[in-house]
């Protein structure tokens, strides 16, 4: 089964699970993105998760033990960072159900989204259920706009210091709603503490390096 272990630096969690489960996650990310029709990138961000839970069971990330009753079994990791695994996990449920989907690909789906659920109660438990919300309606958002928008927020997000990055990741997420230029302006003044959006006005760019 799949279980997590949060980063020191608050970036995100290491996403664990033994072969099995991270070769069957991997399968059905792939077959949620051949077939939606809602996942207009067939080779975008949705199919990253596929390539990280791919590149964990090939024990190319991070690998550890766990006792069984006595035997020590292997288990993977690999490190997903807060802001692409949220929305990954949003748009993946929206997109089921304009699919068919079988009793497995509903277990699988249950069982990224409770780990996700514990992943974020354990970061910050005053504010989970607003990250989670946020989540599912976020997955909402036509594909298009989420594509357009989540690098910039990655980026915002990984150069906040280490001991702001949870505290304001409630409010990074209000960021993808596609009013939120206009939002903004009109609320400045009543709420204070939303991120500008000037924050983002670089766009698309690399990556900065970070620490996990």
């Amino acid at each position: 089964m799949l279980n997590y272990e949060l980063t020191p630096n608050h970036t995100g969690f290491v996403l664990w699970g033994d072969y099995a489960t991270l070769k069957k996650l991997q399968e059905f990310v792939y077959k949620v993105v051949e077939e939606s029709i809602l996942i207009e990138d067939k080779e975008g961000f949705i199919l990253g998760l596929a390539y990280d839970a791919r590149k964990a069971f090939q024990g190319e990330r991070r690998e550890s033990h766990v006792d069984n009753d006595g035997d020590q079994n292997k288990i993977f990791g690999v490190e997903v960072l807060w802001p692409v695994i949220l929305i990954q996990v949003g748009v993946l449920r929206h997109a089921m159900a304009f699919m068919i989907c079988n009793r497995l690909d509903q277990a699988t789906m249950f069982e990224l989204e409770h780990v996700v659920e514990l992943a974020a109660r354990a970061a910050i438990p005053s504010t989970a259920d607003e990250i989670i919300h946020s989540m599912y309606q976020i997955g909402t958002m036509p594909y298009q706009h989420i594509d357009a928008v989540l690098n910039s927020r990655c980026c915002y997000f990984i150069e906040l210091p280490a001991q702001q990055r949870m505290s304001l990741l409630p409010k990074l997420m209000e960021t993808f709603n596609p009013m939120y230029d206009f939002l903004a302006k009109q609320n400045h003044v009543k709420r204070p503490a939303i991120i500008s959006p000037d924050a983002f006005a670089e766009g698309d760019r690399e990556w900065p390096d970070f620490d996990w």
